[in-house]
C-alpha cells in the first residue's frame, strides 16, 4: 500500500483545496496584524485565520501548525465558540496525523466527535469520522478503516459535498484493494471517477485512474495496468505525486511483460518526481523495479548500485513502520478507553432522562396536586431501581477496567521485550544481511569472471562468519532478556573481547574507509558478563563507526584505577548535538536516532541498551562530545567480583 506521504497527500486532498501553501505568506502577514490587537482572543474571527495558517503549514512544519491549531482553539474556549472549537479540533487532529502522532490525533478526533454530535454539527461528524479512517488505514486496519470511510460518505451525501464524497469513495476504493477485493476496489474506484468527472475535479480523477491501475497490476492485468497509468500521464491534471506513482506504476508492469529498457526509464522518471516531492515510499519503489529490470538486462553494475541505494531508503520506511506498531498498541489502547467513555457516556444518559421524567413529575404535581402524593412515590422507586441498577453498572465497569489495567501492563512489559529485540536485529544486522543477499544474486546470474567470482566467494565467507557470531550473541542476550535479564558474570580479558567484536565491524569500517585503532599492551581484566559485554562493545564501536565520516579513525584504549577497568572508544565524528545529549538514555525510537555519514539508520534503542547491561553489571557510562569534533564513551566495569 502506498503508506506515509501519500496518505498525508489523502489528507490534504480530502480536508482543503488547492491553494494554501501559495497563500502562507499573506496568512502570516495577516496574523502578525491581528496579534497586536488588544482582542486577539475575543475575535471568532481568528478562529478561520488560524487554522487556514495551520493548514498551510501543516507539511512543511508540523510543530508550527500545531502551534496555531492551538491557538484557534484557545480563541474559540476563550469566546466559548463551539463551532470553532469543533474547528479547532479537527485542524489539531490532522496536524498530529501529519506529524505521525495517531495517539494524539485520535484523542483530537474523540473531541471532535463529542462537540460535534453536542451542537449537531455534520461537517465536523464527518471530518471526524474521515480522519479517523485514515488513522485505521496507516495501520492497515483497512476493516475499521472501510467502516469509518462509509460513516463519513453518508454524512458528506446528506450535506451534498460532492467534493468530500469523491475523496471517500476513492479511501474506500483502496481499502478494499488492499484487502484484495478487486470487484468492490473497482466500484467504488469507478464511482469516485465518474464523480470527479461530473465536477472537473481532475485530481481525483487522476487519483482514481492511478489505483485502478494498481488494482489490476495486482491481479497479474498488466496491459490494463497500463491504459491507466497512461491516462494519468496524458490527463488534465498534472501533479508530481501522481505522476511519479504512475510512471512506478508503467515501469512495475512493464517489466512483468520483459520490456526492460522502458521499465529502467520510467522508473528513473519516478525516482526524479519522487525525489523532488520527497516521496520515500515511492523513491523506494522506483528504486526496486530499477534494480530488476538492469539485473535482467545483466547490467549488475547498475543493478548493484540501485539495491545498494534502495537498502539506505527502505531502512528509513522500515523505522517508520515499527514507529507505526508502537503507535497502534497506543490506538489499541485508546480503543479500550473509548469503550468506557460509551459506557459512561450511556449511564449519563440513563441519569439525564431520568431527570427529565422528575421535571415532568415536577410539573405535573403543581397542576394535578391531588396526584402528587401518587407521582412522588412512584418516581422514588425509579429512582430507587435506576440508581441499584446504575451501581451495580458502575462496579461492573470498575472490575472491567481494573482488568484491563493489568492486561495491558503484561501486555507493555511483552511488547516492551519485543521491540528492543526487533530493535536490535534491525540496527545490526540489517545491513550484512542486504549485502549477503546482493552477492548471492551476483553469483547465481553465473556472469562473472573466475577471479571476481572467487574475491566475492573470499569476502562472502567472512560475511557469513560474522553474521553467524553476531546472530549467536543476540540469540544470548534475548533469551536472557525474556528470562529477566540473569546475569553470568565472570573474569574476562576485555583486549579478547574487543578483537572479536572489531573482527565483526571490520566490514563495516573498511566500507567507509574508517580506521580501527585498538592500543593494548597487556590484558586488561574484567568481572562482567560475557554475552553483556559482547553487545556492549558491538553497539558502541557500532555507532562510532556509523558517526564517523570516511578516512576517520575510532580508537580502543584503556584507563583503570584500583576497582574499576575503563573501556575508552573514541571517533572523529560528527559528535553529538547539546539537545540530543539531554535525551539520551531517557527516550528510543525516531526521536533519538539519527542518520549516519553514510544515511545508516538507526533504531534509537542502542544506548538505552547499553547503560541498561552496563549497570546490571556493576558497572558506569560516561559519556563526553562535541558537535563536529568526535565522541569518546567510557564503560567502566569492576575488575573482581564485589565481595
Amino acid at each position: 500500500m502506498k503508506k506515509g506521504y501519500y496518505l498525508i497527500f489523502i489528507l490534504l486532498t480530502v480536508f482543503c483545496k488547492q491553494g494554501y501553501s501559495g497563500q502562507a505568506d499573506s496568512l502570516r502577514q495577516q496574523y502578525r496584524k491581528a496579534k497586536l490587537g488588544k482582542n486577539f482572543y475575543n475575535d471568532t474571527a481568528n478562529i478561520k485565520l488560524l487554522t487556514s495558517l495551520s493548514l498551510a503549514l501543516r507539511t512543511e512544519n508540523t510543530d508550527t501548525a500545531l502551534f496555531y491549531s492551538k491557538e484557534a482553539l484557545k480563541v474559540a474556549q476563550n469566546t466559548q465558540y463551539d463551532l470553532g472549537e469543533a474547528n479547532a479540533w479537527a485542524s489539531i487532529g490532522g496536524t498530529y496525523y501529519v506529524k505521525g502522532s495517531y495517539f494524539l490525533s485520535l484523542e483530537a478526533v474523540t473531541k471532535l466527535l463529542n462537540i460535534s454530535h453536542r451542537i449537531n454539527y455534520k461537517k465536523g461528524i464527518g471530518d471526524a469520522h474521515q480522519l479517523r479512517g485514515l488513522i485505521y488505514l496507516g495501520q492497515d486496519e483497512f476493516k475499521d478503516a472501510i467502516r469509518e470511510f462509509s460513516k463519513a460518505l453518508n454524512i458528506y451525501r446528506q450535506l451534498g459535498n460532492k467534493f468530500k464524497m469523491s475523496r471517500m469513495l476513492f479511501d474506500i476504493g483502496l481499502s478494499y484493494d488492499e484487502l484484495r477485493d478487486s470487484a468492490r476496489a473497482f466500484q467504488y474506484l469507478k464511482q469516485a471517477r465518474e464523480m470527479g468527472m461530473a465536477t472537473h475535479d481532475n485530481q481525483i480523477v487522476a487519483m482514481s485512474y492511478n489505483r485502478m491501475g494498481e488494482t489490476h497490476y495486482h491481479f497479474k492485468q498488466y496491459d490494463t495496468a497500463l491504459v491507466y497509468h497512461n491516462k494519468v500521464l496524458r490527463g488534465n491534471y498534472q501533479d508530481k505525486w501522481e505522476n511519479a506513482f504512475a510512471y512506478s506504476g508503467l515501469a512495475q508492469s512493464q517489466f512483468e511483460l520483459k520490456l526492460y529498457k522502458q521499465a529502467q526509464q520510467n522508473a528513473l522518471t519516478s525516482f526524479t518526481l519522487a525525489s523532488q516531492v520527497n516521496s520515500l515510499w515511492d523513491q523506494v519503489r522506483a528504486l526496486k523495479i530499477l534494480g530488476k529490470a538492469y539485473a535482467a538486462t545483466g547490467n549488475f553494475e547498475q543493478a548493484y548500485k540501485y539495491n545498494a541505494l534502495m537498502t539506505a531508503y527502505n531502512d528509513s520506511l522500515l523505522n517508520e513502520s515499527k514507529e507505526r506498531n508502537l503507535n497502534y498498541l497506543h490506538l489499541q489502547q485508546q480503543r479500550t478507553e473509548n469503550l468506557t467513555l460509551e459506557k459512561q457516556n450511556e449511564v449519563e444518559q440513563q441519569k439525564t432522562r431520568f431527570n427529565m421524567l422528575l421535571m415532568i413529575a415536577i410539573g405535573v404535581m403543581a397542576v394535578c396536586i391531588s396526584v402528587f402524593a401518587f407521582i412522588m412515590s412512584r418516581s422514588n422507586i425509579q429512582k430507587s431501581n435506576l440508581n441499584t441498577k446504575l451501581e451495580r453498572r458502575n462496579k461492573s465497569i470498575a472490575r472491567q477496567k481494573e482488568e484491563i489495567s493489568i492486561q495491558n501492563e503484561k501486555l507493555d512489559a511483552l511488547n516492551h521485550t519485543k521491540n528492543q529485540l526487533f530493535s536490535v536485529i534491525s540496527h545490526d544486522l540489517r545491513g550484512p544481511f542486504a549485502s549477503i543477499t546482493q552477492t548471492i544474486e551476483l553469483i547465481r546470474d553465473d556472469e562473472l569472471t573466475d577471479e571476481e567470482r572467487d574475491r566475492i566467494l573470499e569476502h562472502f565467507y567472512k560475511q557469513v562468519a560474522q553474521i553467524s557470531a553476531m546472530v549467536n550473541n543476540l540469540l544470548l542476550w534475548a533469551n536472557s532478556q525474556l528470562e529477566g535479564n540473569i546475569t553470568q558474570p565472570a573474569l574476562l580479558d576485555a583486549t579478547k573481547i574487543v578483537n572479536e567484536i572489531k573482527g565483526v565491524s571490520a566490514y563495516l569500517s573498511d566500507s567507509k574507509k574508517v580506521a580501527l585503532i585498538h592500543d593494548y599492551n597487556s590484558p586488561k581484566p574484567v568481572y562482567a558478563d560475557a554475552d553483556h559485554l559482547k553487545i556492549i562493545i558491538q553497539n558502541l564501536l557500532g555507532n562510532a563507526i556509523k558517526f564517523t565520516p570516511q578516512g576517520g579513525t575510532v580508537s580502543i584504549y584503556y584507563t583503570e584505577d584500583t576497582d574499576y577497568q575503563a573501556i575508552h572508544i573514541k571517533d572523529t565524528g560528527v559528535g553529538i548535538s547539546l539537545e540530543k545529549m539531554g535525551q539520551l538514555f531517557k527516550v528510543v525510537g525516531k526521536s533519538i536516532s539519527a542518520y549516519g555519514t553514510n544515511h545508516e539508520q538507526g533504531a534509537g534503542i542502542g544506548l538505552l541498551l547499553i547503560k541498561q547491561f552496563t549497570e546490571v553489571n556493576k558497572g558506569r557510562l560516561t559519556i563526553h562530545s562535541e558537535p563536529g569534533a568526535g565522541t569518546e564513551v567510557t564503560v567502566y566495569l569492576p575488575k573482581k567480583a564485589h565481595q
